[in-house]
């Protein structure tokens, strides 16, 4: 019995070719998206599980809540909270870590580069358990003159050589010192939130002169790690992160009733598992070691690869049932010939897991095809590993969903005709309810692809709209020089800076602490003289040299720029001044600033003064000469600051340079001069427009994927009409004469046809517009900068039209072909 079933079952694919190949593609097509975002999703669960203490580990971020400011969420803490952490938390947390990353400058033999290294502590070891292949990792780490590298930056310096004991010296700030190789650890997997290809001990006498990387409480540069010992709790540790705020970090604010403000009222500390780290962003702009994804993406994805699999199998239904008339005779057979009802449908689901057996032959070969462009795209390996248990399960499980699912109605409905009345009528008419059945399942399948054309349109809208904002100032033939503050280029740069401005296309240049999109966040506390409050503001701050307005194209509201006739507008020196003591000097600020001041309108703001602290004691009072619109000089996908520009003589780690005509080759001469110049540091540099644009690049993969997936979506639906209407039209072929006979023209036929599958379509549009508008306008949240509400109009509108036109052209063929077919042949049908 079993092999007369797999025989019929065989006989109904082959003698019902299209309906069957529609079944096949539209499954392999489901499958193979479901198996490729299967693997791509397992990839993204499994992040940092590999370490051997992972349900231990965990990373501090920092939350600052300036008043008058939106909060500034970060994945870093400050230096001194290694230390603080282990001393407040004693009974609670084992180890505490900090990573570190510096862009540094190597030296081999006459050799110069440009890598970035991470300086990291000593218990670096005993959290995270690396793979060394040669020398000692923990020794490594105790020694401030060893360097830890892995597998891929050995080969790269030394080839097939062994580098342990090999020297490279390092140039990091105003540090050089030689490095001896004393470990090497095999490469980071990809599925792990840490990246970096070398470490260094943190010896914090190296840094005395950059007090923000480790000792100072309102700097955040430090990756946090620490490790929670048995038996205790990380809830423990939450209850009781005010109260290591509180402890440690001294306010002078105070609150707006006049009480003396806490620590936590502005600084709060939270805690995220290592394991959430990849999918639960903490930062929306960012800021982790390299781009990570989000739960939100994976939920999507997922989404969607069942939602194409479920088009797939609600074509199979619907052709089947609309088949279910020419299989009558043999179910009705059957049944005179003993066949209980229960065997019935076992057949018809045993062909339907057969189909999708088929289909998940031919989906494997595509997923073959396509998962090497979809890991490339994705930025993954991901790998179809055949032998893999659970993968095998997967696909058992699905062929057995999608064969029950996509059978399980249409073996109802065959296995329920009753004989008699069959082999009476000599056919069988269809129910009512199969048809209206159709009918529904037709407005889902649309209702699908029409959501997810309207999804596709919003996020490449977003994209579009993020990438193309205005920034303030000029984006476009701009370029940033980097390593301008580096020992051997520091003492250089202003006689490269003018021997930039006299190549041929230089327009302007100018030196800044700065660049657009860099992550950075350096702000300085405000105060206001003769304010009885004594409040105090957090404020960005951008040092600057006299022609940064000009290069960057950033108009003036008010007052004037900083200017080599006014001596004044220079900040002096704070090493050279005594504690306590106040210098002068001048600012320009943003409208932000002004806002956060409440000093009216630019005009009435330029001559107020405001007070700052430059280290050690010091204070400075700058006069407001200028003020500047607001500039999105930070990143596109955080809540513009207010900001304020110093001119000062340090901290100059870029020279930016507005340019004329071609950047390929104003780039190859600059780097000629900097060569000539500065030939122990190497020449880098980035072109603003592009390096505003990779924010967003994931914006750009997630609208290319939703339009792929959305395109398939489509495709398969429609496959799936053209079966129904093949089917409608052959079942209507006698109706179709005897209204051509009545004096129906082919257009009128061709009318009637489209009008029939006109109405799921526009009844799929009323439904899918608001789901699809609701989900859309709960993504763009995520941005500060987003389109307009009313742009889901237009899309929505767009997304129905083109879902009926496809329509159209689907049916149109056979609606076409049927109208113009001779009455006489039609009247003899049947």
């Amino acid at each position: 019995m079993f092999r007369n079933y797999i025989s019929v079952a065989l006989r109904n694919i082959l003698k019902h070719k299209l309906y069957s190949a529609i079944n096949i593609i539209g499954l392999a097509v489901g499958l193979a998206a479901c198996v490729m975002i299967m693997l791509f999703v397992r990839d993204e669960l499994s992040y940092d599980k590999h370490w051997a203490n992972s349900d231990r580990i965990y990373r501090l971020n920092t939350t600052f809540n300036p008043p008058g400011r939106e909060p500034f969420v970060t994945t870093m803490a400050q230096g001194p909270t290694k230390h603080a952490l282990k001393n407040f938390f004693p009974e609670d947390i084992e180890d505490v870590t900090r990573f570190n990353t510096m862009r540094v400058v190597l030296r081999k033999d006459s050799d110069v580069f440009s890598e970035i290294l991470m300086w990291t502590d000593s218990e670096t070891k005993d959290i995270f358990d690396f793979d060394v292949v040669a020398g000692d990792l923990h020794a490594t780490l105790r020694d401030n003159a060893s360097l830890a590298i892995n597998e891929t930056f050995a080969k790269k310096y030394y080839g097939e050589n062994n580098p342990i004991g090999e020297v490279l010296t390092v140039n990091v700030h105003d540090l050089e010192r030689d490095y001896r190789i004393g470990a090497v650890f095999k490469d980071l997997p990809h599925n792990t939130v840490l990246e970096f290809q070398g470490m260094a001990m943190i010896d914090e006498k190296d840094f005395e002169n950059q007090v923000w990387e480790f000792t100072q409480w309102f700097s955040v540069n430090n990756f946090v790690y620490f490790t929670v010992k048995d038996g205790s709790s990380i809830e423990a540790i939450n209850q009781r992160l005010n109260d290591f705020a509180d402890a440690h970090i001294e306010i002078s604010a105070a609150t707006s009733n006049g009480e003396e403000a806490k620590a936590s009222d502005f600084v709060k500390y939270s805690t995220q598992a290592l394991t959430d780290v990849q999918l639960h962003p903490a930062a929306p702009s960012g800021g982790e070691l390299k781009p990570i994804g989000s739960m939100t993406n994976v939920l999507i994805f997922t989404a969607i690869a069942g939602l194409i699999l479920l088009i797939a199998c609600i074509n199979f239904m619907n052709l089947a049932t609309a088949k279910s008339t020419q299989r009558a005779r043999e179910v009705a057979l059957r049944k005179v010939l003993g066949a209980s009802r229960g065997q019935l449908i076992g057949q018809f689901l045993g062909e339907s897991v057969l189909l999708a057996c088929i289909g998940l032959v031919f989906g494997t070969v595509l997923v073959e095809l396509l998962l090497p462009t979809f890991s490339s795209f994705v930025g993954k390996d991901l790998t179809f590993n055949y032998l893999d248990g659970l993968t095998l399960l997967i696909l058992l499980g699905l062929v057995t969903v999608v064969g029950i699912v996509g059978g399980v109605y249409p073996a109802l409905v065959l296995s329920s005709f009753r004989p008699a009345y069959v082999l009476k009528a000599n056919k069988s008419a269809e129910s009512s309810g199969s048809a209206a059945l159709r009918n529904t399942l037709v407005i889902v399948q649309f209702a699908i692809s029409i959501a997810l054309i309207v999804s596709t349109g919003v996020v490449y809208g977003q994209k579009f709209y993020a990438t193309n904002l205005d920034p303030g100032f000029n984006k476009e033939n701009l370029l940033v020089v980097r390593n301008t503050s580096r020992t051997g280029a520091s003492d250089k740069r202003n006689t490269f800076k003018e021997e930039i401005l006299r190549l041929p296309g230089v327009v302007s240049a100018a030196f800044s602490s700065d660049a657009p999109s860099s992550g950075n966040e350096s702000n300085n506390s405000v105060t206001i003289p003769g304010d009885d409050s004594g409040r105090s503001m957090l404020i960005g701050i951008h040092r600057i040299d006299y022609e940064f307005l000009d290069a960057y194209e950033i108009p003036l509201l008010a007052g004037r720029n900083f200017s080599r006739d006014h001596p004044t507008d220079m900040i002096p020196d704070p090493s050279q001044a005594e504690e306590g003591e106040i210098l002068h000097s001048s600012v320009i600020v943003n409208e932000g600033a002004l806002r956060r001041f409440g000093f009216g309108t630019p005009e009435q703001a330029v001559g107020r003064v405001i007070q700052v602290g430059l280290g050690s004691g010091v204070q400075a009072q700058l006069s407001i000469i200028g003020v500047i619109p607001d500039t999105k000089f930070q990143s596109l996908r955080s809540v513009m600051r207010p900001e304020m520009y110093t001119l000062s003589p340090f901290g100059f780690n870029n020279l930016n340079v507005r340019y004329q005509g071609n950047p390929a080759e104003l780039a190859s001469k600059m780097e000629q001069v900097w060569k000539s110049l500065i030939p122990t540091v190497p020449f880098a540099y980035d072109f603003v427009d592009e390096e505003m644009a990779e924010e967003f690049e994931a914006e750009e993969n997630q609208s290319v994927l939703l339009g792929i997936f959305s395109s398939l979506a489509v495709v398969i639906a429609c496959l799936g009409l053209y079966g129904l209407a093949s089917f409608t039209a052959e079942r209507r072929t006698k109706e179709i004469g005897i209204r051509k006979v009545m004096g129906a023209s082919v257009f009128d036929i061709v009318r009637l046809l489209l009008w029939q599958f006109s109405k799921p379509v526009l009844i799929a549009n009323l439904i899918a517009w608001p789901l699809a508008a609701w989900g859309m306008l709960t993504w763009l949240e995520n941005f500060p900068y987003r389109i307009d509400e009313w742009v889901l109009v237009p899309l929505c509108v767009v997304a129905g039209l083109i879902a009926l036109a496809i329509a159209w052209a689907t049916v149109g063929g056979n609606a076409a072909r049927v109208a113009r077919s001779n009455p006489i042949d039609a009247l003899r049908y049947e």
